[in-house]
């Protein structure tokens, strides 16, 4: 009994030797230490990015600044390229070091990576130089002063320009750089050779921009072929009536004409047509753009008298004139045929000459526009009249009256 009482107990003593002592976490221990980065582990919401994470996305957005910057060439100089690489570089290298587990081939692949993409641009564009270190962009025509307007842009001293068509050289210049970019503005004038395009829009001739650096690159630019169709070569006319009516007796007088003119580029075979119209207007008319100056004057033929619009300015794509009745007006000439003024206004809001202007009797009246054109080199500054004409009839009775032959 006593034999067997001494066994359980020592049982007893090994079971509770064996059994595991409670562990009791203090808050101290709890926490971190502060002063060893790599035991710090991702924390706070669920989803948000960790402090290492945040540190290497910095890296790289600092690394593609400094390709950026790169790009830039030689203005930036190497110096400000260099300090934005170690930027980025030390903001992996932290990155790694604060997960505490660096894995020194990966972070060596990593800084190669990082290098070739920041400084890359800068070694092929200062110790390989091409084409690609000189461009030409933004041209444009500057209608306010009549003007050619375009940039180059590259790493060098100087650039020399030359604008050409067919194998002429038309202009030569030449001009510092100026923090990588240099802007040319050149009159028109002083090299236009004629129209890029026909009424048709098919290419006649191709205007070049070519700018040769100081570092013996050269880039050549096509100027877009309808910044340079500009020369007028072509107008019109044509007219609609103007008839009121008396609703006391049903009578109809014939108060004047609405006229409409058109300035710039159609083919030989557009003419006037019966009943005041122009076979342009039923055509697909070409906007056009340029520097002009017209008058239309309307007269029978043998008579003196006449009538004359206000001279109308053609600015780009607009016209502009100062109205007999209503002063000041403007209408684009991208819709072909412009609207004109006149003497009075009609019942349907409409200006419109006042027949005694003009009209002195039954016969062939002519409308004869007469066009400058202007800003384009004393070749090109050319004026031209056309003369369109129609028989107007409004002395006689019955259908006569209202018909407009042309003649």
């Amino acid at each position: 009994m006593g034999g067997l009482l001494d066994k359980a107990n020592a049982t007893k003593e090994a079971e509770t030797e064996e059994a595991p002592a409670p562990v009791t976490v203090t808050k101290e221990a709890a926490k971190a230490p502060s002063d060893n980065p790599g035991l710090l582990v991702s924390g706070g919401a669920s989803g948000s990015p960790d402090n290492a994470t945040k540190f290497s996305l910095a890296g790289w957005v600092i690394i593609l600044l400094g390709a950026i910057l790169s790009l830039q060439g030689g203005s930036w100089g190497f110096a400000v390229v260099a300090v934005v690489v170690v930027l980025g570089v030390g903001a992996i290298v932290q990155a790694d070091r604060m997960r505490g587990s660096v894995s020194k081939p990966k972070l060596y692949a990593t800084l190669v990576v990082a290098m070739l993409v920041a400084v890359g641009p800068y070694v092929l564009v200062m110790v390989f130089p091409s084409n690609a270190n000189i461009a030409v962009t933004d041209i444009s025509i500057d209608e306010a002063n009549d003007e050619l307007d375009f940039a180059v842009r590259g790493s060098f001293s100087s650039v020399d320009i030359e604008i050409s068509s067919e194998g002429d050289v038309l202009w030569t210049g030449s001009a510092d750089m100026g923090d990588n970019i240099k802007r040319f503005n050149i009159p028109i004038a002083e090299f236009f050779d004629g129209n890029s395009e026909d009424y048709e829009g098919n290419v006649l001739k191709t205007y070049t921009v070519t700018a040769t650096s100081s570092n013996g690159n050269t880039v050549d630019m096509d100027i877009n072929s309808k910044f340079l169709t500009r020369q007028a070569l072509n107008g019109g006319v044509q007219f609609t009536p103007y008839v009121s009516t008396n609703t006391a007796d049903g009578t109809s007088e014939h108060e004047g004409l609405r006229v409409q003119a058109f300035v710039g580029l159609f083919a030989d075979g557009e003419k006037p047509m019966d009943d005041g119209k122009h076979s342009y207007a039923s055509a697909n008319q070409r906007q056009f753009t340029g520097q002009q100056t017209y008058t239309l004057e309307i007269s029978r033929q043998g008579s003196s008298t006449s009538y004359t619009h206000p001279t109308v300015t053609i600015d780009g794509n607009v016209a502009k004139w100062v109205s007999d009745y209503s002063g000041a007006k403007s209408s684009s000439t991208q819709v072909g045929f412009v609207p004109l003024s006149g003497t009075a206004m009609d019942n349907d809001g409409f200006e419109f000459i006042e027949q005694d202007r003009f009209f002195d009797e039954n016969g062939c009246y002519d409308f004869t526009l007469t066009v400058e054109n202007m800003n384009l080199g004393d070749e090109h500054s050319t004026t031209f009249t056309v003369v369109d004409s129609w028989r107007i009839n409004w002395e006689s009775d019955g259908a006569e009256a209202n018909e407009y032959h042309t003649c």
